[in-house]
């Protein structure tokens, strides 16, 4: 898909959500929060339709199907139109759909004529998933986020069947087989409609999860106060007496390294019966270069500098003010 198409294809991604959406609204995904997904469908921030990972996702999912198929025997074909639920703000692609036996395609004119899909997927060794979340090959064994994606692929096909074939690492590839689950698929089309009517169509914003969540919605600063709620206050208190433990603390591990440092003196290692305890080692000297000052000894006009002197927003900063 080149990459007016990929802009065409995020515009109507913007309807609905996809399968993706979905386990990062339910808090299952390990790369997206609900203000993500907020963000990119009410048009507040862009994704790039032609990165280097999408780009990578795209030759990696060819190759993946080629390997289900050598695993399994079963032909595959690609599927490329958007599938939208009938009711429910649901929407998204299915990455290919498998071929039945004994017949040539999986569909004809939009019509799917099969009972499975396939999705591929790339899991590397710095993976956010955790290798307990991956059970052995012809399981359903698969990470939350992965089962419900593929769970809501199945509500738009109607397969009542769905594959998950992964590569492990550029090493192995492992096929999964996840039944129809009527009670799962439920919960995704009412979540799915309440968070898109409560967030997208209301323009609300999710509750934040994370400092990412809470930067992201709220960029930048205005010179007005807030009035502090009573959780706000209770906050303010529990995150005074926090600072106050931390600082204790520092004070106790200050003092034990001093300790240390006054004890090893001129040595650079601590030890004990032949192993290395601590170390305190003189760091490289560091060089640091006053560009404008160069600049202008070497007579640069200094209107010149302004000129190509740009300035960054700064970042926001968050302090109590009544901290002693």
């Amino acid at each position: 898909m080149n990459a007016p198409d990929r802009t065409a294809w995020h515009a109507e991604r913007k309807l609905g959500l996809g399968g993706s959406d979905i386990g990062a609204v339910l808090g299952l995904s390990p790369y997206r929060t609900a203000v993500d997904v907020f963000l990119e469908k009410t048009g507040r921030v862009t994704k790039d339709v032609d990165s280097i990972q999408v780009r990578f996702g795209t030759y990696a999912e060819e190759f993946v199907a080629q390997e289900y198929t050598r695993a399994t025997g079963l032909a595959v074909q690609r599927y490329t139109p958007m599938l939208h639920h009938p009711s429910a703000p649901i929407l998204g692609n299915v990455d290919r759909l498998v071929i039945p036996a004994g017949q040539k395609r999986a569909s004809h004119q939009r019509e799917i004529r099969t009972d499975r899909l396939l999705e591929c997927k790339t899991a590397s060794a710095f993976s956010a998933f955790k290798a307990e979340e991956w059970g052995e090959a012809g399981t359903d064994a698969v990470p939350m986020s992965y089962l419900v994606q593929v769970a809501t692929y199945r509500i738009l096909t109607g397969c009542p069947m769905a594959d998950l074939a992964v590569l492990f690492g550029n090493q192995e590839v492992r096929v999964y087989h996840l039944a129809r689950d009527a009670d799962l698929e439920a919960m995704i089309v009412a979540k799915a409609s309440e968070w898109w009517q409560r967030h997208v169509v209301a323009d609300v914003p999710p509750d934040p999860v994370c400092d990412a969540d809470v930067r992201a919605l709220y960029p930048n600063s205005w010179p007005v106060p807030v009035e502090a709620s009573e959780p706000c206050l209770q906050a303010l208190a529990e995150l005074r007496n926090l600072r106050a433990d931390i600082r204790t603390l520092q004070d106790q591990e200050a003092a034990a390294i001093l300790t240390l440092k006054a004890a090893m003196g001129e040595a650079e290692a601590l030890i004990w019966q032949g192993q290395t305890l601590a170390t305190w080692k003189s760091a490289k000297p560091t060089r640091k270069t006053d560009w404008k000052a160069v600049a202008t000894a070497a007579g640069v006009d200094a209107a010149l500098i302004e000129r190509f002197t740009t300035e960054a927003a700064g970042s926001r900063r968050f302090l109590l003010k009544d901290e002693k």
